[in-house]
């Protein structure tokens, strides 16, 4: 039985996961300490934590995983430890920009944004802390990722995916195979034009 299943996008998530794992005592289910890069790479998106780690494509046992934030939620309670959360370059800009207040109190500046605030999925309580320097908060700027796509025999845009045997194949954008801008190209071929993933997706 599993005791945490994460869903990872980025390589630099795959690693934070493997640090915190490694920490706590657990290895590799063949006794590997290493972050094993060329997984990721790939298409590994998965990880398991059992008495030991392994790793996965897909979700192929439809267990119940979570997201790489919410697993670092999860450490932020357990450790204490600062908080990240991923937001769009422009958001990110935003927030310096309330955050430096040039001109104007912090409490003006936070008055004068209060809608842009709001329209934040973070939750306004973490907002408020960063912008007051609390340093248990930190924003970063979510990396951009690419994915595949083409138009099918009939005419539907499908994206490609990592099936449960690690093979590519064809399927929805909810599972969709995700990568950075220099790793997607290894994956292209003439069929499958590349295209930015909306961030928040």
């Amino acid at each position: 039985m599993t005791k945490t299943v994460v869903h990872v996008t980025t390589l630099e998530q795959w690693k934070t996961v493997l640090d915190v794992w490694f920490k706590q005592g657990y290895i590799w289910f063949d006794g590997d300490k290493g972050y094993l890069e060329d997984i990721f790479k790939n298409g590994g998106r998965y990880l398991f934590l059992y008495d030991y780690i392994t790793w996965s494509a897909s979700n192929y046992n439809y267990e119940p995983f979570i997201e790489y934030s919410e697993f670092m939620a999860q450490q932020k309670e357990d450790n204490k430890m600062a908080m990240v959360y991923e937001v769009s370059q422009s958001v990110f800009d935003e927030l310096q920009r309330i955050k430096a207040h040039e001109g104007i109190s912090l409490i003006g500046a936070i008055t004068l944004n209060a809608q842009l605030i709001k329209s934040i999925e973070i939750g306004n309580k973490a907002i408020l802390r960063y912008l007051a320097d609390d340093p248990s908060i930190e924003f970063k700027v979510k990396e951009q990722l690419y994915r595949l796509s083409r138009i099918d025999d009939a005419g539907d845009k499908v994206y490609m995916r990592i099936n449960g045997f690690g093979t590519p194949d064809w399927g929805g954008t909810s599972d969709a195979f995700t990568a950075t801008r220099e790793e997607i190209p290894r994956w292209t071929n003439p069929a499958w034009e590349i295209e930015k993933v909306p961030h928040g997706k």
